[in-house]
């Protein structure tokens, strides 16, 4: 019986902190605070905070500090989005475990078409924004795609990383994988993992393959325009598409390159050292593939 009092005690504590949060939150911005979230680290106690000031008005950002019994306002930012289409969120984390919070805040925002759902993380240790997003097209489910901001997916980030897609996996907009479409969920994947490859700039990007069945990337000499075998695994690269690992053990396939667009297949496969060199028909340029380390990079390793 005492322990049944002493977590209802617990509970009714954390529930009664989360509402004084908004409160203190709403008096100490003088705004109509819409969602918060609490964090302790070792740097102290925070509270971020999404608000405005009118109906309709553009929600603000701010992290709040406690500075002995007070909260203070550390950082505040306009966000220019209304956020009136679905309940905004926000988080706060200390992913890099530095003792500053990161916040992370997520609204909708839908047309008549399309739509999606749009996610913001602030790293307040080093002042700096990064994007993520759910992309929405009605009356075709499975569709969706997840896009990532390219230097998140740079290694030195996936500490970031990894908190940003602990809350896009865990969203309702969140695309399923479609069992008639295996093609079609490793194309999402890779987009969504590894698109950063062919943002300018991106180095190194940790891939994450997607296996299917072996069926659904048949080797078809009348699409394929180049093929090269390694570590007893066979690269394809495909017409109009991507380049596909074979597994003919396990009976599967995965993608593990896709060019900025179709029009930029792969005409050349061959290996280097531990690597997969690809080169893009259009630019001519390679990109490189670790089946070992799993890693894509736009620069030749030495």
């Amino acid at each position: 019986m005492t322990r049944l009092l002493i977590l209802a005690a617990l509970l009714t504590g954390s529930a009664a902190h989360a509402v004084d949060a908004k409160a203190v939150a709403a008096k100490v911005l003088d705004s109509t605070v819409l969602s918060v979230s609490t964090l302790t680290t070792k740097q102290g106690e925070f509270i971020g905070a999404l608000s405005r000031e009118y109906d309709g008005a553009y929600v603000t950002v701010s992290l709040l500090r406690k500075v002995g019994s007070l909260y203070v306002v550390q950082w505040s930012n306009p966000t220019g989005q209304e956020m009136n289409q679905t309940p905004p969120t926000i988080t706060l984390g200390d992913a890099n475990r530095d003792g500053s919070p990161e916040l992370l805040w997520n609204y909708g925002s839908y047309g008549n078409s399309a739509g999606g759902q749009f996610f913001q993380l602030y790293d307040t240790a080093r002042k700096r924004t990064y994007e993520a997003s759910i992309s929405e097209n009605y009356g075709a489910p499975g569709t969706g795609t997840v896009t990532y901001d390219p230097a998140l997916l740079e290694p030195d980030n996936a500490a970031l990383l990894g908190f940003v897609v602990s809350r896009v996996e865990k969203n309702p907009a969140f695309p399923k994988p479609d069992a008639k479409d295996p093609y079609g969920d490793m194309l999402r994947a890779w987009t969504a993992q590894n698109g950063a490859i062919n943002a300018p700039g991106a180095r190194y990007v940790a891939a994450k393959p997607v296996p299917a069945p072996a069926s659904s990337c048949a080797d078809d000499p009348r699409s394929r325009t180049a093929k090269v075998t390694l570590g007893g695994l066979t690269y394809l690269a495909v017409f109009k598409s991507g380049v596909f690992v074979l597994d003919s053990k396990k009976k599967t396939c995965a993608l593990v390159y896709f060019p900025p667009d179709s029009y930029q297949w792969v005409d050349q496969l061959k290996v280097t050292g531990a690597w997969i060199a690809m080169r893009n028909r259009d630019t001519q340029k390679f990109v490189y593939y670790n089946p070992k380390t799993r890693q894509l990079s736009t620069v030749a390793p030495r």
